[in-house]
């Protein structure tokens, strides 16, 4: 606890929440939230097996009570997928190719510099296996929100 890694793992825990809510579009606010939940249950359903399996670990927590994916699955991931939902889903083809780009960043750069700062270390997962995840998480939690969203009346 409050080493140089562990700070900056509270900064990516607080600044995505307070950039999202400066960029949120607040009449799509419910749908947005609601496309970002999915995700993060997705997310955290994939870490428990992943971390369960052994297949990946987390070395630095926030905080000892609170458990390592906290920071990935239910802010960083989640919120970078919000962003993105909310500019290019207006229809299947510009999410789809939009999402592409974002998991590929996401799983090629990012996650290999957590695992170079060690916040996150690979065991037998393959980063093609995150590029994967997060474009059928995105698509799926999109499909969900689209069919939910025409069973609720406007």
């Amino acid at each position: 606890m409050f080493t140089w890694e562990w700070f900056l793992l509270a900064g990516l825990t607080t600044i995505p929440l307070i950039i999202w809510w400066k960029v949120l579009d607040k009449k799509r606010a419910y749908e947005i939230a609601f496309y970002g939940c999915m995700i993060n249950i997705m997310a955290i359903i994939l870490d428990d097996f992943g971390t369960n399996l052994s297949w990946w670990g987390y070395p630095i927590k926030l905080l000892p009570t609170i458990p390592p994916l906290l920071t990935a699955d239910s802010i960083l991931v989640p919120i970078v997928l919000m962003i993105v939902y909310q500019r290019y889903s207006s229809n299947w083809k510009s999410h789809v190719i939009s999402n592409l780009i974002i998991a590929a960043l996401v799983a090629f750069i990012a996650e290999p510099i957590f695992i170079w700062i060690g916040y996150y270390e690979l065991n037998s997962w393959k980063l093609i296996y995150s590029f994967l995840f997060y474009n059928v998480a995105s698509s799926l939690a999109r499909f969900i929100v689209i069919k939910i969203g025409k069973k609720v009346p406007a």
